[in-house]
């Protein structure tokens, strides 16, 4: 038999099995994975997922999350499989599917929420994904370019054990599904909510907050995959609102679901966690750490994986915490020099002294960064044992005489916390407050004792702009930070 018949049969073999009934479009796909397979898949990499982001400790937060959320795979399309809904413990405002039933949305996401209806639009949309099986049909569309590695994958799966379809899931969680899988998400949304008995008009309203949560990002990355542009979020309004003659905001208009949720959101760790570092104002307080930071005040502060960044409004002033471990015991000056080494500057002057008992080394450095060009940079250096905790301040050359007071009143704020201040260092929490007459925001945020930037996250998670303040009225339950 000739290689070009082979191939041929194979192949031919290859579209009569791929080509599948899909469970909640009623027409036919062609995929390259069987039911099983995506079964299996999904069981592989929900424990990744549970170690990479971790599980929020609230048994029961979990459980009212997952009631709702079987409520709605009881009016799905695959009411069959078992599914599974993960409260995850993140600040980042995101929700994603794995296939086979594994659901999970972070606490990020329900801080930012009004209604029990918000959720189950959310977790039907993220259910939509899963009765599509959109995993399986992006992966389809992306090996069908390689018609080898296909047929390989089908007709012997432990070739390829999958590793490429969980890369493209991974991908998926960060940058969200194509423009017709979104939409197709938000169509089976609106039908599992409404046959659920929610109303289905909460999921326009939740892409509004989205929309007004990216207004307000300041550059920060603070959602993805649900709500990743694919399409617009302008868009989606539209095409919900049309499909459901909603028009206007749903959030805090009085509903029978909207306290229900309220108050089994009381408590919630906002923000961050304690055991990633806890920013309060313009202080950072680390606890595992044994450390505090003040940084500028109106200075915007990243808390990323990495470091710790704040930036001036223009941007164009930066200072940077992070942490470095020694391999070998080495003295303040040296664990300087290897800081230096590391980040390639070149060292103009430099010093030793004490900072709050603590020994440091003061330098200023020259170097160059990108979209700066030339930059003066001051940095301190305080060791402890093994760890190095360096801050750095950087600006373009010329501008360094006008933010170098700053940057050095940061570096002599650190110090480390004693025993008793680290057992009073709390994550900030979700509270409910009933307004009294003649409430405004600013003067509810002065009672719980918070500072003024609070305004602009506590009208977010209101689904309210800060540049557009509603007038509370008297009796009204709202969220706040406490």
């Amino acid at each position: 038999m000739s290689k070009r018949l082979c191939f041929l049969i194979v192949l031919s073999s290859l579209f009569f099995f791929g080509c599948v009934t899909n469970p909640a479009t009623k027409k036919y796909d062609f995929v390259l994975m069987s039911e099983q397979q995506e079964l299996d898949i999904g069981r592989k990499m929900a424990p990744e997922i549970a170690r990479e982001y971790g599980s929020y400790e609230s048994e029961p937060l979990q459980q009212y999350v997952n009631s709702v959320g079987q409520l709605i795979a009881e009016s799905s399309d695959r009411p069959d499989l078992v599914y599974r809904f993960t409260v995850l413990n993140s600040p980042i405002v995101n929700a994603f599917a794995l296939p086979g039933g594994y659901i999970f949305i972070t606490r990020g996401l329900l801080s930012h929420m009004n209604s029990e209806a918000e959720l189950a639009g959310v977790l039907a949309h993220e259910t939509g994904h899963v009765t599509a099986r959109h995993s399986v049909r992006q992966y389809t569309k992306a090996v069908s370019y390689q018609v080898g590695t296909s047929i390989a994958s089908i007709f012997m799966p432990d070739v390829a054990n999958f590793s490429n379809f969980m890369d493209l899931v991974f991908t998926t969680i960060s940058s969200g599904y194509s423009r017709a899988y979104e939409t197709e998400a938000d169509m089976l949304a609106l039908r599992y909510a409404e046959k659920a008995g929610y109303d289905a008009c909460a999921i326009g309203s939740m892409l509004k907050t989205l929309k007004l949560l990216d207004r307000y990002s300041e550059g920060k990355k603070t959602h993805t995959s649900l709500f990743a542009t694919h399409p617009e979020t302008e868009k989606r309004i539209a095409d919900v609102n049309n499909k459901t003659l909603c028009a206007d905001v749903y959030q805090n208009i009085p509903n029978p679901n909207r306290l229900k949720y309220l108050k089994n959101l009381e408590g919630l760790v906002f923000g961050d966690d304690p055991r990633e570092g806890i920013i309060v104002g313009n202080r950072f307080t680390h606890p595992d750490l044994k450390i505090e930071l003040l940084f500028p005040l109106d200075w915007k502060i990243n808390n990323m994986p990495q470091a710790v960044i704040s930036t001036d409004k223009k941007e164009e002033a930066f200072i940077e915490f992070n942490l470095y471990n020694l391999s070998k015991k080495r003295s303040v000056d040296e664990a300087a020099a290897i800081i230096a080494e590391k980040l390639e500057l070149k060292k103009i002057s430099g010093n030793r002294k004490r900072v709050e008992g603590l020994e440091a080394y003061m330098g200023t450095y020259s170097t160059k960064a990108q979209g700066l060009g030339n930059v003066a940079l001051r940095m301190g250096v305080f060791l402890q044992d093994d760890k190095v905790f360096y801050i750095k301040g950087y600006t373009k050359t010329e501008n360094f005489k006008n933010v170098i007071s700053l940057f050095e009143k940061t570096i002599n704020s650190f110090r480390i916390l004693s025993s008793k201040e680290i057992k009073n260092v709390y994550p900030n929490r979700i509270s409910l407050y009933e307004v009294k007459k003649g409430d405004t925001l600013p003067l509810i945020i002065e009672k719980f004792g918070r500072p003024k930037s609070d305004l602009k996250e506590v009208a977010l998670i209101n689904a309210w702009d800060p540049e557009k303040l509603p007038v509370l009225k008297t009796g009204m339950i709202i969220k706040v930070i406490k």
